[in-house]
């Protein structure tokens, strides 16, 4: 396997390749929280419970490359998601971000990172038959019941309020990572930033990170870095 060809070239590293050239840019000192999707699975056969899909080599391969990425004069603190694939992912970036030298810790599992708030398994089968954005609209705007599904913006203060609450106590100049899927990923950048997802997926290992800085966030995604406002709900946390 020709690693470092699939990382420059394969377009489903495109977004791990801009998080990793970008996140030289932020301030020295800063605490960056960096939230991503897993590494590279293949997709479920018919009637295959995503749920046990564990990474391709590649995906192994390419998390280990992404550990070995990230700024070495960091401190990592890893979480993730209950399902393998994600503590897979998480144990690549560990290992390759401690085999050049970096100081890497694994927190292990974050509940909030796999459960997005369905309580109703035949409910879930049903949101399923509809595109993921329709899905997400309609779950912002309240359209389920909340025995059904958490509201949306509960559920993602909740885990902002926990994940900030983690990472308060770390030192300066580390990055939190959060390994998670792509419903979690699109639905924290929509809920916190105001951002909406785009009409694809979150591509394998991308996401978006963040610091708070002064008055402002500085928000790195897809789309390159930026400021942003800082949502009411965490003023005064910061």
């Amino acid at each position: 396997m020709n690693v470092e060809k699939i990382w420059n070239q394969e377009d489903w590293v495109a977004h791990a390749r801009n998080i990793i050239e970008n996140l030289t840019k932020f301030p020295e000192g800063s605490k960056i929280i960096l939230v991503l999707r897993h590494s590279h699975r293949n997709e479920p056969a018919v009637n295959e419970n995503v749920n046990k899909l564990r990474l391709t080599p590649q995906g192994h391969a390419i998390a280990k490359k992404f550990g070995e990425s990230l700024p070495k004069d960091r401190f990592i603190k890893i979480s993730h998601s209950i399902i393998w694939r994600c503590e897979e992912t998480a144990e690549n970036i560990h290992n390759g971000f401690r085999s050049i030298g970096g100081n890497s810790e694994l927190n292990g599992i974050l509940t909030t990172l796999f459960d997005i708030g369905l309580k109703n398994r035949a409910f879930t089968d049903q949101i399923k038959k509809n595109h993921f954005r329709d899905v997400l609209f309609r779950w912002v705007a309240g359209f389920y019941l909340p025995e059904e599904w958490t509201p949306f913006t509960t559920y993602c203060q909740d885990a902002a309020n926990l994940i900030w609450s983690n990472n308060i106590n770390l030192p300066t100049n580390s990055i939190d990572i959060y390994v998670t899927h792509d419903w979690h990923t699109m639905s924290f950048r929509f809920g916190w930033f105001g951002l909406p997802p785009d009409k694809n997926w979150v591509k394998f290992l991308g996401g978006f990170a963040f610091a708070f800085e002064d008055d402002q966030i500085l928000l790195l995604d897809h789309h390159g870095l930026r400021n942003m406002d800082i949502p009411h709900w965490w003023e005064g946390k910061v």
